[in-house]
């Protein structure tokens, strides 16, 4: 089957329309407009990583299971590599926003730490979903 050029370029609107955690975003949206203080804040993000977090397992499962034995080394191996870097990547976050003054900077620690998960969430998620057209219409 031939995908024509204009098929080809509504892929990433069609994949974007059913991008996973959408409601995520949009309860941690929503819990901030109701925060009444920094600590209120804090909250929202933290149920927002935990939730990413949940994500992410989620979309790296359904990667997995939908792989042959031969590529699931790599793919488990990859994500080990990840969980090293997301590691290491927070404890630079907490060390760099540690050195700012004022309350706003452990929220924006907290919101680079959550995207750092969100962006992998969305990234496995796309890699499922890159190679099978019906997929990307779950």
């Amino acid at each position: 089957m031939k995908l024509t050029p204009l098929l080809l370029l509504a892929l990433p609107a069609l994949c974007l329309a059913q991008q996973p955690g959408n409601n995520i975003d949009m309860q941690l949206q929503e819990c901030k407009l109701h925060a009444n203080s920094t600590q209120d804040n804090a909250r929202c993000y933290s149920a927002a990583i935990q939730q990413w977090d949940g994500e992410l397992n989620k979309q790296y499962q359904l990667l997995i299971n939908s792989q042959p034995e031969s590529v699931r080394g790599t793919i488990k191996a990859a994500q080990r590599s990840w969980i090293q870097y997301r590691d290491s990547y927070n404890t630079a976050i907490a060390s760099f926003y540690q050195q700012q003054q004022g309350s706003v900077w452990p929220l924006v620690a907290a919101e680079t730490k959550m995207n750092v998960i969100r962006d992998k969430a969305i990234d496995l998620y796309r890699l499922r979903t890159s190679t099978d057209l019906a997929m990307a219409q779950e």
